[in-house]
């Protein structure tokens, strides 16, 4: 277990420097964030000043070895635009993400495994055939579509939710459902199809002899079994949902570290969109590396194959 634990452990910490790197790179190709910071027509020295404050007349392999160090030291640098700790401004964002991403995924597995459950058990009945139509309908929606969709029906045509903002319950329902769709029919056919498996299995031939109730059978022999593919695409799916979170909350204006991230973009704000993607990124291989420890734990020629 300890060197399936440290090759996994290894893997995350390349993983995490391959893609700080690239976007360090990358963001040093779009030009000067000065041009955004300072008004127009600032003058020669003026702008010669500025950029020799924030380091960026040094090469690009100096300014990424300072980068590295910094990080190391736990310095992530200000923020260009407010020109405060970037920790700061995430910390005051971070609440807000995460908040819609524990609701989303609430709904996901409450609506997701339930549905893929029935969707077994209804197999080549109308019912089944509704939840798999329901699961295709929110496969083939991108969520930015759905999002829009329900702003225009529940928000400009009803009156019913709020457009944009995050103060209330309310605000929660149109973002929680745009972000959740797509994961939610990715759950059922996963969830279906594990349980479809282990419903011909010998052992719930047996149960069913010894009169065990159905609801006992499905819950706690079938879905049992089943978990283990099931709990291998949610933690595929928590990854997916922090990405996409950045689209959903910039459509509805959602004060959270995705419609951060889009603007430090635009604005070219370098240490507000590094420190992101490392926050995003460390989240992501967590996530993964949890679930291939879970993975482990349970099937013990996972752990031998990783190791």
């Amino acid at each position: 277990m300890l060197e399936f634990l440290t090759s996994r452990v290894l893997r995350m910490a390349i993983t995490l420097w391959a893609i700080v790197s690239v976007v360090f790179l990358a963001t040093r190709l779009t030009g000067n964030p000065i041009d955004f910071l300072m008004p127009e027509g600032l003058d020669a020295a003026s702008r010669r000043e500025m950029i020799a404050y924030w380091g960026l007349d040094r090469t690009v392999i100096e300014q990424y070895w300072l980068f590295w160090r910094s990080l190391l030291y736990g310095d992530f640098g200000l923020g260009l635009m407010e020109r405060r700790p970037v920790a700061t401004i995430f910390t005051e964002r971070l609440w807000q993400s995460a908040s819609l991403l524990v609701a989303t995924l609430a709904l996901t597995i409450g609506v997701g495994v339930p549905a893929g459950i029935l969707a077994a058990i209804w197999r080549g009945r109308p019912g089944g055939s509704g939840v798999l139509f329901a699961a295709f309908l929110g496969y083939a929606i991108p969520n930015f579509v759905l999002a829009i969709l329900l702003l225009l029906v529940f928000s400009y045509t009803l009156h019913w939710l709020p457009s944009a903002g995050s103060g209330t319950l309310l605000h929660y329902i149109m973002p929680t459902i745009a972000l959740s769709a797509y994961f939610i029919a990715a759950l059922v056919r996963y969830t279906r199809n594990a349980m479809l498996d282990v419903l011909s299995e010998d052992y719930m031939r047996t149960a069913r002899a010894k009169g065990l109730s159905e609801r006992a059978i499905i819950l706690e022999h079938g879905l049992r079994n089943a978990l283990i593919p099931v709990i291998t695409v949610l933690g595929l799916q928590i990854t997916t949902l922090v990405s996409g979170a950045v689209v959903v909350e910039t459509v509805f204006a959602w004060n959270g570290v995705g419609d951060l991230l889009v603007g430090a973009t635009i604005r070219r704000d370098y240490p507000v969109l590094q420190f992101g993607v490392l926050v995003v990124a460390s989240a992501v291989i967590l996530v993964n590396l949890l679930v291939d420890l879970t993975y482990a734990l349970v099937d013990p020629r996972v752990r031998l194959a990783g190791a």
